[in-house]
Formats: C-alpha cells, sequence, structure tokens
C-alpha cells in the first residue's frame, strides 16, 4: 500500500484547529484523548512564527494565540512549563510574537517583547538555559548551555531589526564561538559535558547556524555541509532519523521532529544533491502521518504532535517549492 504524506494545507488546518489551539489561545503539545497534551508557549511561538509567513488571513488566530503567550510571560520575564522558565522557549516566544507583529497583528503588552528580550539575554550573558531548573538534570540538553540555543539567533536578530540593540551583535559572536565548540565532525553534542547527540537539538544548532550564515555574520558553510552530511550518512533505511548518537552508532526510537528538520536542512544546503534523502525523509513522515494531517511523534504513538508538525509542513513546503532561511521556524 502506498502511503502519502498530507499536504500542506491539511496539516495547516489541524495546526489551527481547536485539537491544537484552545479557545483562549493555549498551543498544545500534542493531541490524543488517551494522553493528553499540555499548553505549550514555545510551540506556541513557533506556530506564531509560521502563521505569520501566511499573512492576513491567520490574523484572527495570531491574535488569540498572542494574547494568551503574553499573558503566560512570566515576572521573570520567561516562558516555560512547571515553573520553570527557559531561554530557549523564551526565545522562540520572542521569535513568535516579533513575527505576528510585523504580519499585522498588535501585541496586548507592548512590554512584552522588552521583558523577554532581557530575560533571554541575562541569561545567555551567565551561560545558563534560564531559570527554575534546579530540579532536573544539569546534564540534560534542555536545561543546559547546549548547542540548541544556537537557534536563539532568530529572535536576537529579529529583535534588533525591530529597534537596534546594542549588544546583540556581541552577544551573537560569543555565543556562535563558543557553542560551535561543540561540534564533532558534522554532530553537535548536547552539550559541554556530553558525548551525546541528540538528534533534535543538534538539528537546532545547524538551523541557528544557517541563519547566521545567511545573514553572513561570520563563515560557516562547512560546518552546515559537514552537518547535512552527516545526518544524511545516520538516517535509516526507513527515512527517519534516531534520537541518539554516541558518536558511532545511532538509537533510540525513530522521531518525526527531528526527520522533518533534516528534510528543512538538506533543502536549503543542496536540494539536489539531497534529493535522495529528502524523498526517503519525506516517506518515513508520510508513514507517520495521520488522518486529520498531523504527524505523529514517533512509530507506534497516538500522539498527534504539534511541534513535529509544523517542521513537517516546512519540509513539504521546501521540498516541493523551495525554502530560505528566512522562513526558519
Amino acid at each position: 500500500m502506498t502511503v502519502t504524506l498530507a499536504p500542506a494545507a491539511q496539516m495547516l488546518g489541524w495546526l489551527v484547529s481547536p485539537s491544537v489551539v484552545n479557545g483562549d489561545g493555549r498551543v498544545m503539545s500534542w493531541s490524543n484523548p488517551q494522553h493528553a497534551g499540555y499548553p505549550y508557549p514555545e510551540i506556541a511561538g513557533y506556530l506564531l512564527s509560521l502563521l505569520a509567513l501566511e499573512g492576513e488571513s491567520t490574523l484572527d488566530i495570531r491574535d488569540r494565540i498572542a494574547r494568551r503567550l503574553v499573558s503566560d510571560i512570566s515576572p521573570a520575564g520567561g516562558v516555560g512549563r512547571d515553573g520553570a522558565d527557559y531561554v530557549f522557549d523564551s526565545a522562540m516566544a520572542l521569535a513568535g510574537l516579533i513575527a505576528h507583529e510585523s504580519a499585522g497583528g498588535v501585541l496586548s503588552d507592548d512590554r512584552s517583547i522588552d521583558r523577554l528580550f532581557d530575560f533571554v539575554t541575562v541569561n545567555l550573558t551567565a551561560r545558563q538555559a534560564g531559570t527554575g531548573l534546579s530540579t532536573a538534570d544539569p546534564d540534560h540538553w534542555s536545561v543546559s548551555y547546549g548547542c540548541h540555543l544556537l537557534k536563539v539567533v532568530i529572535a536576537l536578530y529579529a529583535c534588533d531589526e525591530r529597534g537596534p540593540r546594542p549588544t546583540t551583535s556581541a552577544l551573537v559572536d560569543r555565543l556562535v564561538a563558543e557553542l560551535t565548540g561543540l561540534y564533532d565532525n558534522g554532530r553537535f553534542r548536547a552539550n559541554a559535558s556530553s558525548l551525546l547527540t541528540y538528534l533534535h537539538s543538534c538539528c537546532y544548532a545547524v538551523e541557528g547556524l544557517l541563519v547566521v550564515q545567511g545573514r553572513r555574520h561570520g563563515e560557516y558553510r562547512d560546518l552546515i555541509r559537514g552537518s547535512a552530511r552527516w545526518l544524511a550518512e545516520i538516517q535509516t533505511s526507513e527515512g527517519g532519523l534516531r534520537a541518539f548518537h554516541d558518536g558511532r552508532d545511532a538509537f533510540g526510537t525513530l522521531h518525526t521532529d527531528a526527520t522533518a528538520q533534516a528534510v528543512r536542512i538538506w533543502s536549503l544546503v543542496d536540494a539536489k544533491a539531497y534529493q535522495e534523502q529528502i524523498a526517503r525523509g519525506l516517506g518515513f513522515l508520510a508513514e507517520m502521518t495521520t488522518p486529520v494531517g498531523g504527524l505523529r511523534y514517533e512509530p507506534g504513538s497516538d500522539d498527534v504532535n504539534t511541534w513535529a508538525t509544523i517542521f513537517g509542513l516546512q519540509a513539504v513546503q521546501w521540498s516541493y517549492e523551495g525554502g530560505e532561511w528566512q522562513w526558519m521556524v
């Protein structure tokens, strides 16, 4: 039986449905009646950035998401969950709010951009991933000063364009110089204390470098091309990417988020050279497609995952129509 990936319009339709966006504007992590998701401000930022690319037609739902996202900013100035505020989550929320504003939206609190920017930059300057993280494993990729934070440059650049921020250039320079030190023969280690690569965060790092390179803020083509080759080498015969790599072998379940991210990376780096990898990746994503248009997180899961579907939608669009680094969500 031939399995086909849902068209982009169907994927977008699911992303703006009540299964994902609640009536009060909260964006859910996934949809599964048997395994409820949770409101996820980081993913609200992604969705705002994606919908802003669609223009005025998405203004009403963007306004609803943006109002809720602004109200979710903590007294510390960040967003996150379970009592912790994360630099990465806050940066993605910041980028989404600016994209919404640039596409005709109005922010319910003019201070929200400055508060998020200050939270992100203060914590990056201190080389920390957020606040309220004391109960988490300090070596876990999401709570460490790790490679995933390279993608934060998207928000820093967006803020600087909105109104010049004198500290942005120097902070980007330092962030990139330090975190590219985690590059190891094509892969990015999760952080300085780990030998492991988590593919999802590794792809975040490459996405950030693609934006830095696109803005001519440095020369990182060798690292980007090396990562694209490495991702192609570890792609499975099913077309997906496994969750982890220890420097010798990939292991763990196949994940749709990292697979869709890899397809986006290949499409930007050299769509012709990686056409076979792109086709295999899309084939795996097709296998994970649900009737509603969303993507399951992994084989055997009934969680229809929001961020994987956001990345998957762009993977579909870019593989057929071409992509640009400026559209990176």
